[in-house]
């Protein structure tokens, strides 16, 4: 029954980008939807409903990347990045033409303001290329291996890019500046890496801030182009630490704007900087006594000329939306309630664009969990009255781009017992057109049955969960559980939708083990994403504590059901999850027999600053904190086996977390089981996921048979 990720959902429509003019839609899928196959790049016109394939990779030499194509801004070609050029498509005629070829690859392209130019980098520093004319501009010479230039290292990237879509440097409307990032992670230390397959074993080198060490410093930059002087340092505000990845410009190129944000992430602020002047204003400043969720926020959009903004902020306790005057008067709150506005990274097309507004600038389009916190729905908020609408009927999750002329969203949505739907919905509610259904569970496999469930935490905070069952599900028996969890901050297990492929890989485990005779428990503790920052932030300053409460108040409740066997509970998890299966074990014995531990940090010390510094500060601040959650030390209490899964190729929990871990179980005399995964890293793909499954389907059959 195992297979390769993507075989049980089928392939769906990604990498979505409206044409500028018009409503011409590009996006990236294989073939008939074939999961795994070749991906092509079509173009779907919304006006006649026509389908296009416009790119084949497989038809060129060069390894040309078809989901990194983009529009030029007059709409009449693209741009596409190969390994050795890039490339550029003429629509009308289907010629595609090299540019700057040779050489290392390229990254982080994008087209200048009026199309006649591309900028890049190479080696992390940048670049500008003349379409016609073929001349290379060096703009920066110290780019590097601990230099990075418009391009992020691992931590930016891990913890603050991943809504990022564009790359870390933005031009002004009018191509007279060029502002960007620059990162010199030289003091951060190093991480070997090694892989053990070729002989002797090759080690590479990973730069990673571990918990209250250097991080890379972070400066922002801005040039003009052909300029003989140097490109001018953006002065900071106070205190900053940390510049987000994505920058914009006001309308008439006059001022840029950015967001800073201090170590301790108590503090975000939006900034705009004047290059004629060289005055720096502080817009916005957002604060919160424990942390600030600075991955969820994203650059103003503008209005009109420029005399108004919307910006997004969890200031009262939920995302949502506000309206700005341009020197940072607050005009109104457009949004307000106990729900949210979906910032995150998992739940939209257009990564870093979390609000949409069309050209009348009558309304923004934004994905929110006002309908329940179990799904996200396109609606729509009125600039001018306030008015709320929805825009998408259909129960589930959805994610949602607007076309550049206002008339059309993308809308891409799935439920538990429907898999993924994308579609084309006219704004004015006159009609969709579906463009792509994945194909379901490409195996004759079993179904699985679903069902929400809303359980009481011990202080009578509501939780909600979702029991899966096996199809031939049977009252009469007594069934082992397994309780499949993350538990970390930021994400969420439990929504209405298909349970494609991704770091949990979710409808996998629900069709193995329910196939197995268990039944698969998930359950959103506090911390968890989707219910604002009151539902967070419990567990600030010890992870683990308060999220094993609210799992053990879950698992009371599987205990009152007839059907469950209350002596054969284990548990499966990774990253978080992988953590939490071990402070379970540790911390609950007599409740959980057993657990599955991916990729589980064991010491929040060995951890990553921006984000274990987020919700823990550091060790010198929090000694206790860190203390009780040191899963090493707490090793001699440990009275279950685990099975330990681990790939030897993670660049972000490093191996040396289980590592230490087995140590001390060896110091201890205490079994465990141990699966390397060569050449894997933190998500699990191909064999390795395989093996992963393979691995975790024996140990729980050993440990919940009678």
């Amino acid at each position: 029954m195992l297979v390769q990720p993507g075989a049980m959902v089928g392939a769906s429509p990604a990498n979505f980008d409206w044409s500028p003019t018009g409503a011409q839609l590009l996006y990236v899928a294989p073939v008939d939807n074939e999961a795994g196959g070749q991906q092509v790049l079509w173009r779907y016109d919304a006006g006649t409903g026509e389908t296009a394939m416009v790119l084949n990779p497989s038809e060129h030499e060069d390894n040309i990347d078809v989901t990194s194509a983009q529009w030029s801004p007059q709409g009449d070609r693209l741009l596409v990045t190969g390994d050795t050029a890039l490339w550029l498509l003429d629509l009308a005629t289907g010629d595609l033409t090299p540019l700057a070829q040779g050489g290392s690859a390229k990254t982080a392209v994008m087209f200048t303001p009026d199309g006649a130019q591309v900028t890049y980098v190479q080696d992390n520093d940048l670049y500008l290329l003349g379409i016609d004319d073929g001349q290379v501009q060096r703009l920066t010479s110290d780019g590097g291996a601990t230099v990075f230039n418009g391009a992020l290292d691992w931590v930016y990237t891990e913890e603050l890019a991943t809504r990022a879509a564009q790359p870390a440097y933005s031009w002004s409307a009018d191509g007279n500046w060029l502002i960007y990032l620059r990162l010199d992670e030289t003091a951060v230390h190093s991480d070997p890496i090694t892989d053990y397959r070729p002989v002797p074993a090759a080690v590479s080198y990973t730069r990673y801030p571990t918990v209250g060490t250097e991080n890379p410093t972070a400066t922002l930059h801005a040039l003009t182009p052909g300029a003989l002087a140097p490109p001018l340092e953006v002065p900071l505000p106070d205190g900053t630490e940390y510049i987000l990845p994505f920058f914009t410009w006001t309308p008439d190129s006059n001022h840029a704007l950015f967001i800073t944000v201090n170590r301790e992430h108590t503090e975000l602020r939006l900034n705009m900087w004047t290059p004629q002047s060289g005055e720096l204003r502080t817009l916005i400043t957002e604060t919160a006594p424990d942390w600030i969720n600075e991955d969820r926020y994203a650059a103003p959009v503008f209005l009109g000329n420029g005399e108004q903004f919307l910006w997004v902020s969890e200031r009262d306790g939920y995302m949502h939306l506000y309206l700005y005057g341009a020197d940072g008067t607050l005009v109104r709150q457009l949004t307000e309630g106990e729900w949210m506005i979906d910032s995150s990274a998992y739940n939209l097309l257009t990564p870093g664009r979390p609000v949409h507004v069309d050209p009348a600038e009558e309304w923004a389009y934004f994905t929110s969990t006002r309908t329940s916190p179990l799904e996200r729905q396109i609606e729509r908020v009125n600039i001018g009255t306030g008015e709320l609408q929805s825009v998408s009927p259909e129960p589930g999750l959805h994610m949602a781009y607007l076309s550049t002329d206002g008339h059309y969203l993308v809308d891409q949505y799935s439920a538990t017992d429907v898999p993924p739907v994308t579609q084309i919905v006219k704004t004015d509610g006159s009609g969709k057109e579906v463009l792509a259904k994945a194909a379901g569970p490409a195996l004759d496999l079993p179904q699985v049955q679903r069902e929400f469930v809303t359980v009481k935490a011990h202080d009578g905070v509501d939780l909600y969960a979702q029991l899966v069952k096996p199809q031939d599900f049977d009252p009469n028996r007594k069934y082992p559980v397994v309780v499949h969890w993350y538990g970390g901050p930021g994400l969420q297990m439990v929504s209405n939708r298909y349970g494609t492929t991704n770091i949990f890989n979710i409808i996998e485990r629900d069709v193995l083990y329910t196939q197995d005779g268990y039944l698969v428990w998930r359950l959103d503790n506090r911390g968890s994403f989707g219910r604002g920052h009151g539902f967070e932030a419990p567990i600030f300053g010890e992870l683990g504590k308060v999220a094993l409460d609210d799992q053990l108040a879950g698992i009371e409740y599987l205990k009152t059901l007839p059907y469950v066997d209350a002596e054969r509970i284990g548990t499966d998890g990774k990253s978080f999850g992988g953590y939490m299966t071990l402070y379970g074990l540790l911390h609950a014995p007599e409740i959980l027999r057993c657990g599955v531990a991916g990729a589980a940090p064991t010491d929040w010390s060995y951890y990553d600053t921006i984000y274990t510094e987020r919700y823990m500060r550091t060790p010198e601040v929090n000694p206790d904190g860190y203390a009780a959650t040191n899963l090493i030390d707490l090793v001699p209490e440990l009275q279950a086996r685990p099975l330990l899964i681990h790939g030897l190729a993670d660049t972000n929990v490093h191996l040396q977390n289980t590592v230490n871990f087995v140590q001390a179980l060896e110091a201890n005399d205490i079994e465990f089981d141990f699966i390397p995964l060569p050449n894997s890293g933190h998500s699990f793909h191909g064999d390795g996921l395989v093996a992963a499954l393979m691995a975790s389907e024996d140990y729980l059959g050993q440990c919940l048979t009678k």
